[in-house]
């Protein structure tokens, strides 16, 4: 099993590839090769041919929440490969915003689902922890059970009146694959808390050993007593390698490979987690 991140915010090493707001993995596995999240669109393809990855061969995609920096380069690898099972939850179209007092964003899927489908998307909505092809699962809806995991007050949706209310991010989720070596978790952006994720995981697997956990934790923008606590809590699982991306934050990911040590690793474009 093989895990490369084609999108992300940096450039992780001497290659041609772009560096963009957003996340993009490709897992390549026993059990089928799939591509978890597509980041904006700027540099998914430029960057697959870079890294010599071959998205025709894909048998599917996984979006782990409607947002636009995971689900933008949806419509250019449609149009440069066709057809495509396209695994996400129900709630990834929902209209959705960032929502301070000075400005007021759009940040949901950008291209209508009716111009996807016609691109050849083939919608397979996933509310529950199922599996999509051999040993590879997504988690579905993550259950909220962590106190301190808030989410962000800046990130909302908008009802029938016109009225914003805290995005609940129902349709964040996580991709698990089986490997020889334990499980290997990948988050887009662990908008449902990194610890409720991988608490859910450890309850529906019945195991507390990850290899590894991958991808964007949404510490960047938390409070510095729900870091110190998520931390915490990350060190009482059994954790191989913990390689972060995103939406972390610089800051936060320094202090985590502080804590961390030689298990952690950035998770930037260009990193690669092979598991033999």
């Amino acid at each position: 099993m093989k895990l490369t991140i084609l999108c992300e915010n940096s450039v992780g090493r001497a290659i041609p590839a772009i560096g963009e707001h957003g996340f993009s993995c490709l897992i390549e596995s026993d059990g089928g090769n799939f591509l978890v999240d597509t980041g904006q669109g700027l540099g998914l393809l430029n960057n697959a041919q870079v890294l010599d990855k071959n998205l025709r061969q894909l048998d599917g995609v996984i979006l782990s929440h409607g947002h636009y920096d995971h689900t933008g380069g949806l419509e250019a690898l449609l149009r440069y490969r066709g057809g495509l099972p396209v695994y996400g939850h129900p709630d990834i179209f929902v209209e959705r915003y960032s929502k301070t007092a000075h400005s007021l964003r759009f940040l949901g899927i950008s291209q209508r689902r009716e111009l996807l489908e016609t691109l050849g998307a083939q919608f397979h909505f996933t509310p529950q922890f199922q599996q999509v092809g051999e040993g590879v699962y997504v988690t579905g809806q993550i259950p909220r059970n962590t106190p301190y995991e808030k989410g962000d007050g800046n990130l909302v949706q908008r009802d029938a009146t016109g009225q914003f209310f805290p995005d609940p991010f129902a349709d964040d989720m996580a991709v698990v694959v089986e490997t020889a070596r334990g499980l290997v978790v990948v988050l887009g952006c662990a908008h449902a808390g990194i610890i409720n994720t991988l608490n859910y995981i450890s309850e529906v697997m019945q195991r507390d050993r990850f290899y590894a956990v991958v991808g964007g934790t949404h510490l960047g923008p938390v409070s510095q007593e729900q870091f110190e606590l998520t931390v915490a809590a990350l060190k009482n699982f059994h954790i191989e390698k913990l390689g972060v991306s995103h939406c972390t934050g610089q800051a936060r990911a320094a202090q985590l490979r502080n804590e961390f040590g030689k298990r952690f690793f950035f998770g930037s474009v260009g990193a690669v987690l092979e598991v033999d």
